[in-house]
């Protein structure tokens, strides 16, 4: 790995063609070490108003390296064969993406699976056996190894490990922290599993930086983008999960609810959540504003029982699957 290509890569007030630009200007890590801000200002063609320690993200990629050599943490520049190309076709991919296990089973066909951490039974429920049967039926779940559905959804695809059926359990965990941390620790195990079972590990982070609450969103986007579809299996007003299906529709990927988001439980949970928020959020939340499962399914999004529903849904026509408001009191 070129360390150059680390320590661009973690220069975060650039965006991807300023790295590119920068990469294809400089020929060493010296070079980017005693660099000055106007110099780099000059390279990518605009004032750099941040702070610029270029010595000290030198040394943050010389370390980052060694990690990665001792852990055997491979990567891919953006533009290098490899990089999957679902990801690359989105307007901000990362300049480097980060990974564990096999990247291969990104080139199939991939799904991503996402919700709430405060998940009720049947969503649970829900989660793992669509992951369980959309794995069988040779797909890549991918999902973020946080608490809840994440967790429920690689619990199914890794199942399988137990049926005997190695390397039909590809599930991949995108992480918002650095890809030699598994976040939450109490996920290590589960993560292993996900190795075992031929899947991966991927982080846009190089070693060592740290999980943040804005990386959170950030990850979210990656998720969205190497799937051709995503399914929000149970999700409170605003959460985290929406916002993976705002980037699934930004990148004009299907979005598609699972039936579970509309049982009792997950509904009185959206309701305590709904009302939480009005009671902290002021001026900056409204219920009429908020982005909700339902106000997703009004604008057209479909909603499945099944895994093989989804499929039928990823084929058919668009709109030739919405189900209207009055639907939803069906489930």
């Amino acid at each position: 790995m070129d360390v150059l290509n680390l320590a661009i890569a973690s220069i975060d007030f650039l965006t991807l063609r300023e790295k590119i630009l920068l990469r294809k200007n400089i020929d060493t890590l010296e070079h980017l070490a005693i660099m000055s801000i106007e110099e780099l200002s000059s390279i990518i063609g605009r004032a750099v108003r941040s702070e610029w320690k270029g010595k000290w993200i030198a040394a943050l990629a010389e370390r980052s390296l060694k990690i990665m050599d001792a852990l055997g943490i491979a990567c891919l520049v953006y533009g290098e064969k490899d990089y999957p190309p679902l990801l690359a076709e989105t307007f901000d991919p990362p300049y480097i993406l980060f990974y564990r296990g096999n990247l291969a089973v990104l080139k199939g066909h991939c799904l991503s699976v996402v919700g709430t951490r405060r998940v009720c039974r049947e969503s649970a429920e829900a989660a793992f056996e669509f992951a369980r049967q959309a794995c069988a039926s040779g797909w890549t779940v991918v999902s973020g190894l946080a608490d809840g559905i994440d967790s429920f959804a690689h619990r199914g695809a890794v199942s399988l490990l137990e049926e005997g059926k190695l390397g039909l359990a590809p599930t991949v965990a995108v992480l918002p922290c650095g890809i030699d941390t598994i976040v939450p620790g109490a996920n290590k195990r589960l993560a292993a599993s996900i190795l075992k079972g031929g899947g991966c590990i991927v982080s846009e982070y190089a070693p060592g930086v740290p999980a943040e609450k804005w990386r959170f969103v950030q990850r979210n986007r990656i998720i969205a983008a190497l799937c051709q579809g995503t399914l929000v299996v149970q999700a409170p007003p605003n959460s985290g999960a929406l916002i993976t299906a705002d980037f699934a529709l930004d990148y004009g990927r299907e979005l598609v609810f699972h039936k579970s988001c509309f049982c009792p439980e997950a509904v009185r949970i959206s309701e305590a959540a709904k009302k939480s928020l009005l009671s902290r959020g002021g001026g900056a939340f409204s219920a009429k504003a908020a982005r909700t499962c339902e106000s997703y399914v009004e604008d057209g999004a479909c909603v499945v029982q099944n895994f093989e529903e989804f499929v039928k849904v990823l084929g058919s026509e668009p709109g030739s699957h919405t189900i209207k408001k009055e639907q939803l009191e069906l489930f």
